[in-house]
């Protein structure tokens, strides 16, 4: 139609006509880009509040992770110092023998989690990080993450010291107290301590592992590397912990932003 119109103004020399055909066609274009940018800025928008919902979620999974670390290492952190204990008075593992061959077990255990980075390494391979729109936000997203990234080295380092820690340990439990253990707890936590202090294992060779243990002077050597290794990650653990506390207000704060 619009063509016709303008083909019969030109034909007519209506040059009025023809502009204002012109014109509307030229407005039509505009107003349908317009549209679309509304529509694809809406859209991107829309992306941007999801994408820091799912990264907020991703973070207070982080912070839920960290605490339940902080509080394995408080517990192995006392199972060390109780072993100091039974060194300087081996009768003390006969008041909580369960907890005495847990302890000679679990002291050195460390548990470093993984940060929850699944949305933001979706968003890095996709390029999707650029929908968000404030840099200071990014930032703060790439300096979590990198951070995390950093630590990795120290996890090897924790292995080294566990396995040591087996091999000087070794000799003081019978294979028949590591099997009391390896059957009830794999892990003990702030949870089951009360069950491990209720546990009635067999008695008979407690005094005798204890007995070991004090015997056993490489292994007391060693004991303050393990209360330091516990340390180190309460240590990190608080470092992870006010990294995510950070980034998780930011990231609040940047949600409400984007809302109003």
């Amino acid at each position: 139609m619009i063509i016709g119109r303008l083909t019969q103004g030109v034909r007519e020399r209506d040059w009025f006509a023809v502009i204002v055909e012109l014109l509307v066609v030229v407005v039509g274009i505009v107003a349908a880009f317009q549209v679309d940018r509304w529509w694809e800025s809406r859209g991107a928008r829309l992306d941007e509040a999801m994408y820091i919902s799912r990264l907020a979620a991703d973070v207070e999974k982080d912070l839920a992770d960290v605490e339940y670390a902080m509080s394995l290492a408080n517990v192995r952190l006392d199972f060390a110092d109780f072993m100091g204990e039974v060194a300087a008075d081996p009768t003390k593992a006969l008041d909580r023998p369960a907890y005495f061959i847990v302890a000679v077990q679990q002291a050195a255990c460390t548990y470093i989690p993984s940060v929850a980075s699944q949305t933001y390494d979706d968003m890095s391979a996709t390029g999707n990080l650029r929908l968000i729109r404030d840099q200071n936000v990014r930032q703060a997203l790439r300096d979590y993450y990198t951070y995390d990234e950093s630590q990795r080295q120290y996890r090897g380092l924790n292995l080294m010291v566990e396995f040591r820690h087996f091999e000087l340990s070794a000799g003081i439990l019978t294979a028949e107290q590591m099997r009391f253990v390896q059957d009830r707890w794999f892990v003990v936590n702030e949870e089951k301590l009360s069950q491990v202090q209720e546990a009635d294992p067999p008695i008979g060779e407690i005094l005798a592992a204890a007995e070991r243990l004090r015997a056993n002077t490489e292994f007391l050597d060693w004991l303050p590397r393990v209360s330091g290794l516990q340390i180190d990650q309460l240590n990190m653990l608080n470092w992870r912990e006010e990294r995510a506390d950070s980034l998780l207000e930011t990231l609040r704060a940047y949600s409400d932003r984007i809302e109003h």
